[in-house]
């Protein structure tokens, strides 16, 4: 039976997420993704990048969405193997607005991150027989459609004083997709015990 207490690396995510807005400028511009720097060897930022925030509105909703995150697919999640999954998914992420989305050159937030996490819980709700899954798939998918076909991201914007990187979005959530179509084994699931058929008494 998966575990029901708070699972530490949510809890740290979160705490990273709120914490963002009251890091200093200087340590902001060595851990933000700027492209340049990272062509000349400072990889951390593909993963540093995505926890920091523009203001305290971008940490509050992202830090909240994260919160949801967990109670829909605490089911799926274990410590130690969701913070690689985490990590994971940073880093993927990361390194596709590195190669595919030349025009950003400066990045931050969790947003790529929170769209991956919901393609991977999705995709785990399904596999077990939960239809909701589909739900937030299609949700998903139609709200990054609409993104990259144009859709108006202007309140957005206003609200973390940002343009919105619907690219992040993107491969974000197709760094979801892969780590779940990925084989079992390198994703967290809950334990099962093996299945045992009762023998009859004579």
């Amino acid at each position: 039976m998966a575990s029901r207490t708070l699972n530490p690396t949510f809890l740290a995510l979160v705490f990273l997420a709120g914490v963002g807005p009251l890091i200093s400028e200087h340590a902001e511009n060595l851990l933000r993704f700027d492209r340049e720097a990272i062509i000349a060897g400072q990889y951390w930022r593909l993963l540093s990048a995505h926890f920091l925030h523009t203001n305290l509105a971008h940490a509050v909703i992202n830090a909240g969405a994260c919160t949801v995150l967990w109670i829909l697919f605490k089911a799926h999640l274990r410590p130690l193997p969701s913070l690689g999954l985490l990590l994971l998914i940073c880093l993927l992420t990361g390194i596709a607005i590195l190669f595919f989305s030349p025009h950003l050159t400066h990045y931050v937030g969790l947003s790529g991150v929170l769209h991956a996490l919901i393609v991977w819980g999705s995709i785990k709700d399904l596999r077990n027989g939960e239809r909701f899954g589909l739900v937030l798939l299609a949700g998903v998918c139609a709200k990054i459609a609409w993104e990259q076909l144009g859709g108006d991201t202007s309140a957005t914007a206003a609200l973390i004083d940002a343009q919105v990187a619907i690219d992040a979005h993107l491969w974000g959530a197709l760094a979801g997709l892969i780590l779940a179509l990925y084989p079992q084994r390198f994703y967290p699931t809950p334990f099962r015990a093996p299945h045992r058929p009762i023998q009859p008494q004579e």
